[in-house]
């Protein structure tokens, strides 16, 4: 059954059983919000002095801090006390807490005459409060609520990300400020503070009712601000760029740089990684907690130095309907996207949802619209996340593998066919789901090894005629390398050529928990698999060689090592670009003859031997 007939039998299937998805099954129990019901809020009577709760400081400064919560009297109880973080305005009673962490307590009575603890805060464009509550998340009642803490700048132009624009010779801009933000630019220039060129900045948002349901409609939903989006353009390759965006009435970022992207020929350093996640650095119960990859982001931003791209390829906050954490993935990872293009391809985690491809709950009732307003990748419409983009001597193609792929073969066609490889001599394939993956989930929903083949029966032909160099995958939580692959066996190069096939790279290891499931034995066409640690991978490209260097995080060492390279075929009596022509030939009207075969038929002469024996 081909992947066109597939999809529709199978978000039935999902929607009818009500299917969550494997690996939200797997790990339902890593998001502590989710143990928060709302509606089953009581209020305390306040003839008793259960206890009291303030913060300090009152002004939360641009940039975030460090807030403390002290409280006093509580008296002894069965249930635990706990304290909730939310937004100025909002009821306990209908959204759940940002995140939450329980006092500490006599471990029997649940009794302190008084303490503290510290939570980081952003700005979220509304002052913040606490809550004190008794009792199980499950069960809260509600103690005392906290003075509120103002905010500096309302207006603080936060979460900025630059990513590649579709114009030649230009860079995009985006980032978020409270609703009543006006006038909003973005100011560049050649020289630190010298900001000789500006561009008004265009505003957008999206509301509850674009949600699809569950938590996102509910009780995580959040306001997301205005979200600015500017383009900085005639751009040298390659030059140091100075820029700062916001405005005079509402404040300005922090200066930042970025290099313009290289040229064609030059050389190319980035990163490549999927699946990362976030972390609030405090001790707090946050939505689907993943520390590993504030270890991730921090080596990252201290390298980033001379890299010009981050490529995340799918899973990228966790969000799944809690709203606010996109506000602090966009905190974490702004030392590494304000100084390069943060390009990303769409997750599961961002878009499934039922009604949709792939009709499972993993995105919480996102159906991707918070990814698309937030991660805008050049040339891509609404709901229609797939794209291309060159960059150095690499040539990207990136898709979706939580859509149809019908929809995206044509798309993939073109762009594979009519690639430049005297200017782009690498390509690269990229998606959230692998072609090829070492796991044992087979289930007929969502399986690793069903979207596997699915993904292989509709694209595997192309990369391989197109002569994909790499396919560069995440959502299995591990790094895995493949040898060069066609049809599910190492290759050697065709006739005698260079190319042999994709070699398959799964960079889903950059944060969130690890994926245990790796089959036992491995597969002959796997070089390498890790399932025990978190990390990145850095590449260097120039025309003639491409390395990607696999870091771990927990001693920041390179463990395994991709080295390819460019070397020019000998002279050859075969076509080998025949199939390459026939591709451009299928996406041109105007097909034009590339080649001629003529074959006659004539009458043998008379002879003496036996013609036919």
């Amino acid at each position: 059954m081909g992947m066109r007939r597939l999809l529709p039998f199978l978000a039935v299937l999902a929607a009818a059983h009500g299917y969550p998805g494997w690996f939200a099954k797997e790990h339902k129990e890593l998001n502590p919000l989710d143990r928060v019901q709302p509606r089953k809020l009581e209020v305390l009577k306040p003839q008793f002095p259960w206890g009291t709760l303030s913060v300090s400081p009152d002004v939360l400064e641009e940039g975030g801090a460090y807030l403390t919560v002290s409280w006093r009297t509580l008296l002894p109880h069965k249930d635990p006390y706990w304290i909730g973080m939310y937004l100025e305005g909002e009821d306990p009673a209908s959204i759940v807490p940002i995140k939450y962490m329980f006092t500490k307590s006599d471990a029997e009575k649940h009794f302190s005459e008084a303490g503290s603890a510290s939570f980081w805060a952003t700005n979220m464009r509304k002052g913040i409060v606490f809550n004190l509550f008794r009792g199980q998340p499950e069960a809260p009642t509600l103690v005392a609520t906290s003075n509120t803490v103002k905010l500096r700048t309302p207006n603080e132009p936060t979460g900025g990300r630059l990513t590649h624009s579709a114009m030649p010779g230009s860079m995009t801009i985006s980032w978020i400020t409270g609703p009543g933000a006006t006038n909003q630019t973005v100011q560049w220039g050649s020289v630190a503070g010298q900001y000789t060129q500006s561009a008004d900045a265009l505003a957008t948002t999206y509301a509850r009712s674009d949600m699809c349901g569950g938590v996102a409609k509910g009780q995580g939903w959040r306001e997301p601000g205005a979200l600015w989006t500017a383009e900085m353009d005639k751009l040298t390759p390659g030059v140091k760029v100075h820029y700062r965006y916001g405005s005079d009435a509402d404040g300005w970022s922090l200066p930042f740089f970025f290099y313009a992207k290289p040229a064609y020929g030059a050389k190319a350093k980035f990163f490549v990684f999927g699946d990362l996640g976030t972390h609030s650095p405090d001790e707090s119960e946050q939505e689907w907690d993943a520390a590993a990859s504030r270890n991730t982001t921090d080596l990252m931003a201290a390298e980033s130095f001379g890299k010009s791209l981050a490529l995340h390829v799918g899973d990228i906050s966790y969000a799944v309907g809690y709203a606010s954490k996109w506000d602090d993935f966009h905190a974490q990872i702004a030392p590494i996207a304000t100084r390069m293009p943060y390009m990303t391809a769409i997750g599961n985690h961002e878009r499934d949802w039922p009604g949709s491809a792939i009709g499972v709950k993993d995105s919480g009732g996102e159906c991707g619209v918070p990814y698309d307003f937030r991660f805008t990748m050049p040339g891509t419409e609404r709901d229609m996340p797939w794209y291309s983009f060159d960059h150095g001597p690499v040539h990207f193609c990136v898709i979706s593998t939580e859509h149809d792929l019908d929809d995206q073969y044509a798309f993939v066609l073109k762009d594979l066919a009519t690639v430049n490889r005297t200017k782009t001599p690498w390509v690269v394939f990229a998606a959230h789901r692998p072609l090829y993956v070492s796991s044992t989930n087979s289930n007929p929903i969502d399986g690793d090894q069903t979207a596997a083949t699915q993904l292989r029966e509709v694209f595997e032909e192309l990369l391989y005629i197109a002569e994909v160099d790499v396919v560069v995958t995440g959502h299995h939580h591990t790094y895995q390398r493949t040898c060069p692959v066609y049809k599910g066996a190492c290759t050697t190069p065709r006739f005698n050529f260079s190319y042999a096939g994709p070699v398959h790279v799964v960079v889903g290891m950059a944060g969130f928990a690890t994926t245990t499931n790796v089959e036992d034995p491995q597969p002959d066409i796997f070089e390498y698999v890790d399932a025990e640690h978190h990390g990145y991978a850095r590449v260097s490209a120039d025309p003639t060689s491409f390395t990607l260097e696999y870091v771990v995080n927990d001693d920041g060492a390179v463990h395994d090592v991709l080295a390819l390279k460019k070397v020019a075929d000998p002279p050859s009596p075969y076509a080998k670009r025949a199939e390459r022509e026939l591709l451009v030939c299928v996406v041109n009207d105007d097909c034009a003859v590339h080649d001629v075969l003529t074959l006659k038929k004539v009458a043998d002469p008379p002879s003496p031997y036996a013609k036919r024996a």
